[in-house]
């Protein structure tokens, strides 16, 4: 989200107020030194979750940031967010940095475009440290369905996929060939369920590299109703 003055957040906070909820830090959890998992707990009986879906926080007079929701469990009224801590003097590192267990904060409640395609056959879930999240969401709705579910990440720290239980490629950060040659893999042997339109690509995270791999895959046949993209940041742009 942008960053806009005061007056305008607080104007949205007002006007929004029915969209907004307290939220109770219930527990924080280091998963690598730059990810952090953060446990939240508020009513969510009345609240409409899809995977992939963001909530907002505002972390500063002038700044909100998105961030995926997983494990959302309207009965018990909790979710999880895992936070990507990339720079100590980043505004949105800051603040999470700053929550301790017990605190209130006030969270736009998620929502965002209906991305999941429950009816694929495969999922395949491509981007990076801000991409986590929604493809343990996406994971998570999978299961439930009873179908697949594999994953690419670009990651400086690959243990993070096994502590968070999402096996799949993992390719080091900013390698765009290991990232191919992980992609030429699976296409060659989904080949007939490519052709056949069964496989659901859900591309996020870096908006210059999700748009160099969408260009990819339609040139090895991929139909672009199977490719679903939203891009999270974009090198140099504030506020994505």
């Amino acid at each position: 989200m942008p960053s806009l003055p005061k007056w305008i957040n607080d104007t949205v906070e007002n006007v929004w107020s029915s969209k907004f909820k307290e939220c109770t830090v219930s527990h924080i959890e280091k998963i690598t030194d730059d990810l952090c998992r953060i446990r939240f707990e508020t009513d969510l009986q009345d609240v409409p979750y899809e995977p992939a879906y963001a909530i907002g926080i505002r972390i500063n007079d002038r700044d909100f940031r998105n961030y995926s929701p997983f494990n959302f469990n309207r009965e018990a009224g909790t979710f999880d967010v895992l936070f990507h801590l990339h720079n100590p003097s980043a505004a949105g590192s800051q603040f999470v940095a700053q929550l301790n267990q017990g605190d209130s904060i006030k969270l736009l409640m998620p929502r965002g475009k209906h991305f999941f395609a429950p009816d694929a056959r495969i999922h395949f879930s491509v981007g990076d440290e801000t991409s986590l999240g929604s493809s343990i969401s996406i994971k998570e709705a999978v299961e439930e369905s009873g179908s697949v579910f594999i994953c690419l990440h670009e990651l400086d720290e690959c243990s993070a996929l096994e502590k968070l239980n999402l096996y799949g490629y993992h390719s080091p950060k900013n390698n765009t060939m290991r990232m191919i040659e992980a992609l030429n893999d699976f296409l060659r042997e989904e080949k007939e369920t490519i052709s056949d339109d069964e496989v659901a690509f859900y591309l996020t995270g870096n908006g210059e590299r999700m748009s160099l791999i969408r260009k990819f895959l339609k040139a090895r046949g991929v139909s672009s109703k199977c490719i679903k993209s939203q891009a999270y940041w974009i090198e140099g742009k504030k506020g994505l």
